[in-house]
């Protein structure tokens, strides 16, 4: 039987028309995936994980401009789908001078057979109603008009979203909530009968509902279905409950194929190519605890060993910070003009030092209250005051920015000059501040984020991660009491997010007050001795967060989930119901070590 997808030899490079060549993207890359496979594919960011998607699609290379008669310098080896060429460069051909120019063969762009879901499905919307995006393709391909509406409502259905097709055709597809615009991407490909679904970070974007249903739809689609999937994803829960082998991709090359539970108990490797890796195998790998068996991978894996040891395990202690407040939120109402009430009655307290995590699904009210705090929005009703000062008087508003720095969720929101240098400088020139001072201020704060060597480069040509960290400096050189970090780590890879928690660590260790907008539960626990949970515009949780994590109830009705680390100490009280709740690998790791 022909695989699904074969790749041969395979190297791509961009087309530059600066008079410099790009370096190779890809670089010889072989794989093989078997029809009905689910296949994971992970690594850093920027390693060329959706470059080497867009050349199984077909967009790359036959959807961008490459110069004539210089295929081989741009594109090497063969991508066949169902043993049909979609790319194909033979290098023995138009010889000039001894040097081969190279043809380009294939079937061309985007095949009927595949398909592809982006991290934001937004980018993929073409249409007014959920209706003509769900039936778009299908028009295209010539199909009449019942079958259409027939595979577009089994489509839905597939998704989980079946009971939208009696609106579909009022509903905008802009006005679903994160996870539902995903599905809806996914449904308009399902109506086309692909037999291979590429997934590029379904999930990253997404708020815990949202990506519970996009979980949900995978799980449908690999059990009803038996679709090829290819899953590009960090999160190592979600390719190891889908994928038959997982793809680790560095530098354009593969690093390795194994299946789930082989390639996750490789530590040392994830942990050189910068992979997230399960916090069982890190603390079992710490400890010394696994011995000559392999390295646990679940929570089951983990009570197995532990239960020997379980009684010799101690509790940390914790207490939250006993400085006097600095925020302080009293039965807080918020109204959009379109009559929406964002928030009903939040009370809040944050203490100077804390480092204080704001969750909730998307609408439940994070960034609103997050606004207000920031002066950016004005109290429908009730009290908000920072250092004592009320916010509900303009004049205090307008000087909170001196003492309260509100970054962005998408940094490119925040950043608008065209030199890092300048987008630190221009909070800076509206303080007043002295040349030669605000030059210290500059490249002081550049230095601190990492950004120091790139303080000419234009911020439209850094990395994602970097932008976050210009956004967080360009906030940060303002010299704020209180800083208020939105999504920091969104669809950033393991490095990129150690990076951006070590600085926020830094500057929490400086007694900065942080709070940080999460749906990072690993963040939470790892950083953050404060927890506020939100729904539906009000604060249903406020405290420690091992209390959050071992509460079924609130977790349930926020979609929330434990992180691992927590999972297993309930597993191990199951044995033990004296057994302390430890929060997260260094808790562990110091337990086991007394």
């Amino acid at each position: 039987m022909k695989s699904a997808v074969k790749i041969s030899n395979l190297h791509w490079k961009y087309p530059s028309f600066a008079g410099m060549e790009n370096p190779w993207v890809i670089r010889g890359i072989d794989l093989k995936i078997e029809k009905g496979q689910v296949i994971g594919i992970t690594g850093p960011s920027g390693v060329g994980k959706t470059t080497l998607c867009r050349l199984i699609l077909g967009v790359l290379p036959h959807g961008t401009k490459i110069p004539f008669r210089q295929f081989n310098n741009h594109i090497r080896g063969s991508v066949e789908l169902f043993g049909e060429a979609i790319t194909r460069v033979d290098e023995s051909a138009n010889v000039v001078d001894g040097v081969p120019l190279g043809s380009l063969g294939g079937k061309g762009l985007l095949s009927p057979r595949i398909g592809m879901i982006q991290q934001d499905p937004e980018n993929q919307f073409l249409q007014m109603s959920l209706l003509q995006e769900l039936s778009c393709g299908l028009s295209i391909q010539g199909i009449g008009p019942e079958e259409i509406r027939q595979r577009a409502s089994h489509a839905l259905e597939m998704v989980g979203l079946g009971t939208l097709w009696e609106d579909a055709k009022h509903i905008h597809p802009l006005d679903l909530s994160g996870g539902q615009k995903q599905r809806v991407a996914i449904a308009a490909f399902l109506a086309l009968n692909p037999e291979i679904l590429i997934m590029d970070e379904p999930t990253s974007d997404l708020d815990p509902l949202g990506k519970y249903e996009i979980i949900q739809t995978v799980q449908r689609l690999k059990e009803e279905k038996g679709m090829t999937i290819i899953l590009v994803e960090h999160d190592p829960e979600l390719l190891y409950s889908f994928c038959d082998q997982i793809v680790l991709m560095d530098e354009g090359q593969i690093v390795t194929i194994a299946e789930p539970r082989s390639f996750y108990t490789q530590t040392d490797m994830l942990e050189d190519h910068g992979v997230y890796s399960f916090e069982v195998t890190r603390i079992s790998t710490a400890v010394g605890l696994a011995g000559n068996r392999q390295a646990p991978v679940t929570v089951d894996d983990m009570v197995a060993l532990l239960a020997p040891r379980q009684a010799a395990i101690q509790s940390p202690l914790t207490a939250r910070s006993s400085q006097e407040a600095v925020i302080r939120v009293s039965d807080l109402c918020y109204r959009y003009q379109d009559g929406t009430d964002a928030l009903q009655g939040v009370d809040l307290t944050v203490r100077r030092g804390e480092m204080t995590a704001l969750l909730g699904i998307n609408g439940s009210g994070k960034t609103t209250l997050a606004k207000i705090l920031a002066g950016i929005y004005t109290a429908s009703a009730g009290k908000v005051s920072v250092f004592d000062q009320d916010l509900s008087e303009r004049r205090v508003r307008y000087k909170i920015p001196q003492h309260v720095g509100y970054v962005f969720q998408n940094p490119d929101h925040q950043l608008f000059t065209r030199r890092v240098y300048d987008e630190v400088a221009y909070g800076l020139e509206n303080l007043s501040l002295p040349s030669g001072e605000r030059d210290d201020i500059i490249r002081k704060t550049l230095e601190t984020v990492g950004l120091l060597d790139l303080l000419e480069e234009d911020p439209l040509f850094l990395g994602k991660g970097q932008r976050q960290r210009l956004a967080v400096a360009s906030v940060l050189a303002m010299g704020p009491e209180i800083l208020i970090v939105d999504e920091p780590t969104t669809g950033q890879d393991f490095r990129m997010i150690s990076g951006i928690m070590t600085l926020l660590d830094e500057l929490h260790q400086q007694n900065k007050t942080i709070i940080v907008i999460t749906h990072d539960i690993n963040l939470v626990a790892n950083h953050c001795p404060h927890a506020v949970v939100m729904l539906d515009g009000r604060v249903i949780f406020d405290g420690d967060p091992r209390e959050l994590f071992a509460n079924p109830a609130i977790l349930e009705r926020t979609h929330l989930r434990s992180p691992q680390s927590v999972g297993l100490s309930l597993a191990m009280r199951a044995i033990n119901p004296n057994f302390p709740i430890l929060l997260n690998t260094e808790e562990w790791i110091g337990a086991l070590k007394i």
